[in-house]
């Protein structure tokens, strides 16, 4: 029997659904099985991910710690601006500007101590070195010192042998000296200078020396034009540039030509080494010292002797030969390093010219002339 129309429809429409269902569920097994894949990979992935660590969590729990602590430190320094005690704060201030200011000053204070101990340190390193080079020193010139002993013991040891091989001679008669007598020289009399040098005697024409050093001093102004400005008068240091460089001498001296003070002109004799007569000398009449003596006319002169420490033995005898020629004579010790120095006449004087004092007020009395000094004895 052949189906109808609408019976085939109705057939048509059911099939249909059912491929559409089958469809649905096909796809929705599907989904689940591929959601079901995820959703265990992804718990797979977070399981592995987040393992809990009990050291890691332990950490945790120590700085969970510090901080809660370091929260309730924060907390006691939170103070109610209200509840704040100004008095008691300033204070507090007070007090802590006190004890700055102690450790400030007790901080100085050792600072400086310590600068004092580096600079006593280095002051006792110096003395330290100082007194090694001392003791070096004194080490050495022991040395020296002993070797000196020695040698002088052996010299002494060879004097002692020679003196008692030396035949012992008759000691000198004494020296018959007189007892001086200090007075001023005669009026009008002039002065005869005589050095007691290196045991030896030596006149001075010193009239002869200062004339010609008059001489030299004018002709060096006169030559190099040295007065050409009357107001600055003679130039010193051109003057002492030529002055000092002169030269002279005779048989007993070399002089020295000198300034004193930028002012004056000035010479110092210089006894010439081995020139001057021994004081034996002046009993021999032919001898150089007596025919120098004998061109004096000492009743115009008397004799003033210098004499230094090494020539007293020439001067005694020198002094007897005058006292038996009954010639006025005295004396005046030096020292070792004496020399007899003189001025040079004819008023020269360097540099511009010195005002002129002012007169005595009326009324006034002349100076009294100086007491003679005593010259001769």
């Amino acid at each position: 029997m052949k189906p109808t129309r609408g019976t085939d429809e109705d057939d048509g429409g059911l099939d249909s659904l059912l491929d559409t269902m089958t469809n649905v569920v096909g796809i929705l097994v599907l989904v689940l099985i591929v959601t079901q894949m995820s959703v265990a990979d992804v718990v797979t992935r977070i399981t592995t991910e987040h393992q809990l660590d009990e050291e890691a969590v332990e950490e945790l729990n120590q700085q969970l710690e510090v901080e809660r602590k370091e929260l309730r430190d924060l907390e006691k320094l939170l103070v109610n601006p209200l509840e704040i005690d100004e008095e008691k704060l300033r204070q507090e201030l007070q007090l802590n500007k006190e004890l700055l200011a102690r450790k400030k000053a007790l901080l100085a204070q050792r600072v400086k101590e310590k600068n004092e101990f580096a600079l006593k340190i280095t002051n006792d390193e110096a003395i330290a070195a100082s007194n090694s080079k001392l003791i070096a020193d004194t080490e050495a010139k022991r040395k020296e010192l002993e070797m000196l002993i020695s040698t002088s013991l052996e010299k002494k040891a060879q004097l002692a042998a020679q003196l008692d091989k030396t035949p012992r001679v008759k000691a000198p008669t004494d020296i018959e000296i007189s007892i001086p007598n200090p007075r001023p020289a005669p009026p009008g009399s002039k002065q005869l200078t005589i050095i007691c040098s290196a045991n030896r005697l030596y006149p001075v024409n010193i009239d002869a020396f200062r004339k010609d050093a008059e001489l030299k001093a004018k002709s060096i102004i006169t030559r190099f034009n040295l007065k050409r400005d009357p107001a600055k008068g003679i130039d010193p240091a051109k003057f002492k540039q030529h002055y000092e460089k002169l030269q002279q001498q005779d048989e007993f001296f070399d002089v020295e030509y000198y300034v004193q003070g930028d002012r004056w002109p000035r010479f110092r004799l210089i006894p010439r080494e081995n020139k001057g007569g021994y004081g034996k000398e002046l009993i021999n009449p032919r001898s150089r010292l007596r025919r120098w003596f004998s061109t004096v006319d000492f009743s115009k002169y008397y004799a003033r002797f210098y004499v230094l420490p090494d020539s007293f033995d020439a001067y005694v005898i020198a002094r007897r030969f005058f006292s038996q020629k009954n010639i006025l004579a005295g004396w005046e010790p030096q020292n070792a390093t004496w020399n007899l120095t003189s001025h040079v006449p004819g008023g020269i004087e360097l540099g511009p010219p010195r005002p002129k004092p002012p007169p005595p007020p009326p009324g006034t009395l002349p100076a009294a002339k100086p007491k003679p000094a005593n010259l001769i004895d």
